[in-house]
């Protein structure tokens, strides 16, 4: 019986257009989410597998001991591809030329990501290959041939074979980013190892497995192999590296992923008033059944079926719409991209769906009971049950749905609690200003017959249902700006870092004698250099003169002193300056004065890995001889320039009386390659570091991450821009009663828009002024907690807040009255029947 008049009143109510509102409410939440969540999934996927190529793989395991044969079988029984690399340095001869170089020998199947670019000779066109050489041969990098006096073809000795050089090494998908690493750089077959002898038990060598293959064979392999992974071995992928390409990465994930989460804040949102509008519009029917003998019990099985099949019904509504909206995205950011978006796990159907029912039930269950609790009698006094409209348990249920929404989606408590807790205080600041405005309005000796008067005893008025139109407007405002001004600091600063006249080359290895050449050679050729740098190599040996320990070799069959202070177990690239460098900022301490005698500033992860703090004495030990700097400064450093950067700089005394080298970075032209390469051919001492290739890549990558950011960015505002509009939808009906009115009172339309849209502009404007201000706050917190972004304030948004809110809520609610006040009054009578 009771679900027959249920099924009944739901389709009336439905055709009425009751509850499309709510129904459009939870769709927009599942669509939202789901468009998000598939979207950010398959770009920050697609990203991912093209980023992998910095390391030639999608995970690498390195260790500086030979790595188990047993690893590399497992993984092909688990449809993993597989490579090994070993590196080494050593001694090359050719045309009686020696040269120091850097080795890696590689196995078949290398690069599993990315590719090799190579020339038959040098002044050939670059060829791509996804081989290295075949046994036998050799492939030099460029500055090889100068140092060795060789060509293709040659025969070259390393170690105890021959080899022949078959092809110019022009560009390594993992090649290190390192400019401090040597430029003479060979690529050999891994067959060829033994023959060379040249490793041997206590040889400095380093060892590489790649594994590419899909994630979840990835993840299976890995669950296996964890246990084993000793503590000398290292695992990672390519966001695990410290590097420009894994910072921006990194940054664009989290960026992803907060717009995840703000898109569910306006879900939720839409959601729960579009709930309380719904319960409110249906207190007098209650009313009415009550009166004709209707129990509790029935009532409350009606409109949970209600509830239920809304529910239903909007969640797959929103399904549908959302993944037809994400598949038209990903067609269009595929084919900007250049590449084929993967296709989206299950996690985001589960999450659209899961914050749909959630948000539907939690938000609506307060107002469906206090929808119960309606008392028979408002059918004569209809402002019975008004009490019922603002609820403390509503609130708080929301807040905590919110809350664990947010949790969940992220996995993140902090940024979860950052972005709660700045919308609670907006919330909090919109309830004293609305407080402000609604009872302000009484003092101001307002005409009859003015626009304004009528706008304000309109706010005042509906002052509770203003409350929660101000502080829904406000929350969308506020999200889109925080955004929107988050997206372009994280641009900006990319941009900052890689412009288009970034260097792309680095020249090390200068000695002083050599330096003024160097340089004029430089400005006569109009090639763009950067400060030179001094450079030595030197060792933190002790600290306020207690030894620091040492990492040794196993194979020395000696051990670290375990009850030694912990020390970096290596040397260090040490300089000296007297300014300190743009891309380093001091954060605690002093840099040195001008006479500054024996003094050291010190990075601030070194800071921690030291255990030292300001005021100590390190030790430095260079070759045999020792010196002392006390640490003055601190500093914070930006380590994705393209610029040399030091973990310690010293004050130019200290290291007065050491011999060093030189390093710089330059700006190589199209037009001035010759030029350069006739440089080093001059000095083959010194070494050229080519990172053209890696910055374009970055440069590729970032701009693919800012696409698939504004696109993001798009949605929510869209989803913004809905729940806007819902908010002026909700209170149409209320309005419509009030045009009547004062329509046969006599009022002009003109006065009725011109107060309507004054109405619209006070509520848009505080809302955009309060909202700038909490997003301003919340920016700083999350550019330098969760971005690592120096925090700044935006002062332009406080003005850009109160006049956008204002413009586009006053535009909004004038064109809806405008729409509306276009049917005459008896019209307005039948639509509000």
């Amino acid at each position: 019986m009771w679900a027959k008049l249920a099924l009944k009143l739901f389709f009336r109510e439905f055709r009425r257009g009751e509850l499309t509102v709510i129904c459009a409410a939870i769709a927009l939440a599942v669509l939202t989410v789901l468009t998000l969540s598939m979207v950010t999934d398959r770009i920050g996927q697609s990203i991912a597998q093209k980023s992998s190529a910095f390391i030639a793989a999608d995970r690498v395991l390195a260790s500086s001991h030979a790595l188990p044969q047993s690893y590399l079988e497992k993984a092909h029984s688990q449809n993993l591809k597989t490579a090994k690399l070993t590196y080494f340095d050593t001694m090359l001869f050719a045309n009686d030329e020696m040269q120091l170089s850097s080795v890696k020998a590689v196995s078949p199947g290398y690069p599993l990501k990315g590719e090799l670019k190579i020339k038959a000779r040098l002044d050939a066109q670059v060829e791509i290959v996804n081989q290295g050489p075949s046994a036998g041969n050799v492939w030099f990098s460029e500055s090889v041939f100068y140092a060795l006096n060789v060509k293709v073809g040659d025969t070259v000795e390393l170690g105890a074979a021959q080899f022949t050089i078959e092809k110019v090494l022009v560009e390594e998908p993992d090649a290190p980013f390192n400019i401090f690493s040597s430029s003479r750089r060979v690529l050999l077959n891994s067959a060829d190892i033994e023959k060379t002898q040249v490793v041997q038990p206590g040889s400095r060598v380093f060892y590489r497995q790649l594994y590419a293959g899909e994630e979840s064979d990835i993840n299976a392999f890995y669950a296996w192999l964890k246990p084993q992974i000793k503590e000398n071995q290292q695992w990672y992928g390519v966001k695990d590296r410290q590097s420009p390409i894994a910072n921006s990465l990194n940054r664009a994930e989290s960026f992803l992923l907060l717009a995840g989460l703000l898109g569910i804040i306006l879900a939720a949102v839409a959601i729960a008033v579009s709930a309380k509008r719904y319960c409110e519009r249906q207190y007098d029917p209650v009313a009415m059944m009550k009166t004709l003998g209707g129990s509790r019990d029935m009532i409350r099985k009606i409109y949970l079926l209600h509830l239920s099949m809304v529910c239903a019904l909007s969640v797959l509504i929103g399904l549908l719409i959302g993944f037809g909206l994400q598949d038209i995205a990903a067609n269009y950011l595929a084919k900007s991209m250049n590449n084929t978006l993967p296709a989206a796990g299950i996690k985001p159907w589960i999450t659209a769906i899961s914050t749909g029912v959630i948000c539907a039930v939690m938000f609506s269950i307060k107002p469906l009971l206090d929808l119960f609790d309606i008392p028979p009698l408002r059918v004569l006094r209809r402002n019975l049950g008004d009490r019922l409209l603002v609820s403390k348990v509503h609130l708080a249920m929301s807040a905590m749905t919110v809350f664990l929404l947010m949790w969940l989606f992220s996995n993140n408590l902090k940024i979860t609690a950052i972005l709660f807790v700045s919308t609670l205080v907006l919330i909090g600041l919109l309830f004293l200003v609305s407080r402000i405005i609604f009872g302000g309005g009484r003092k101001l000796g307002l005409r009859p017959g003015n626009s304004w008067s009528l706008a304000i005893a309109s706010i005042q008025k509906r002052a509770n249902a203003n409350s929660v139109q101000l502080i829904s407007f406000a929350l969308a405002i506020k999200l889109l700006l925080f955004l929107v001004v988050l997206k372009n600091d994280m641009i900006a600063d990319w941009q900052s870092q890689l412009p288009n006249d970034a260097p792309n080359a680095f020249l090390v290895n200068i000695t002083e004698s050599e330096l003024p050449v160097i340089t004029d050679y430089l400005a006569q050729k109009k090639i763009q250099v950067s400060e030179f740098y001094p450079t030595i190599r030197g060792r933190v040996n002790a600290v306020n003169g207690e030894l620091v320990a040492r990492e040794v070799s196993l194979q020395d069959n000696e051990k670290k002193d375990e009850e030694a202070r912990s020390g970096i177990g290596r040397e260090l690239n040490l300089t000296w300056l007297t300014q300190s460098p743009a891309q380093n900022e001091i954060i605690d301490g002093e840099w040195f004065s001008e006479n500054a005698t024996g003094e050291a500033s010190i990075e601030e992860s070194m800071l921690a890995r030291l255990d030292v703090k300001l005021g100590d004495t390190l030790t430095f030990l260079i070759g045999a001889q020792s010196f002392d700097a006390k640490i003055t400064s601190v500093r914070k450093v930006n380590w994705a320039t393209l610029k040399p950067n030091f973990f310690i700089i010293l004050s130019p005394d200290v290291l007065a009386d050491f011999p060093a080298t030189y390093i710089s970075s330059v700006r190589i032209e199209t037009d001035q390659k010759r030029d350069f390469s006739e440089l080093l051919r001059t000095y083959p001492t010194v070494n050229a570091i080519d990172v053209d290739s890696f910055v374009k890549q970055i440069q590729s990558t970032i701009s693919q991450v800012s696409l698939a950011i504004g696109f993001v960015l798009a949605i929510v505002v869209l989803c913004g821009a809905l729940v806007l509009i819902s908010q002026v939808q909700a209170s149409l009906g209320e309005r419509m009663q009030e045009i009547v009115i004062l329509r046969t009172l006599g009022a002009k339309g003109r006065l009725i828009k011109n107060a309507t849209l004054y109405e619209f502009l006070l509520l848009g404007s505080a809302a955009g002024f309060v909202a700038a201000l909490v997003s301003d706050v919340a920016l700083f917190i999350v550019q330098r907690e969760m971005f690592d972004l120096a925090g700044k304030l935006h002062p332009h948004i406080w003005i850009i807040g109160p006049l956008v809110g204002g413009t586009f809520v006053a535009v909004l609610g004038y064109f809806m009255i405008a729409r509306t006040m276009r049917k005459n009054t008896q019209g307005l009578l039948r639509s509000l029947g």
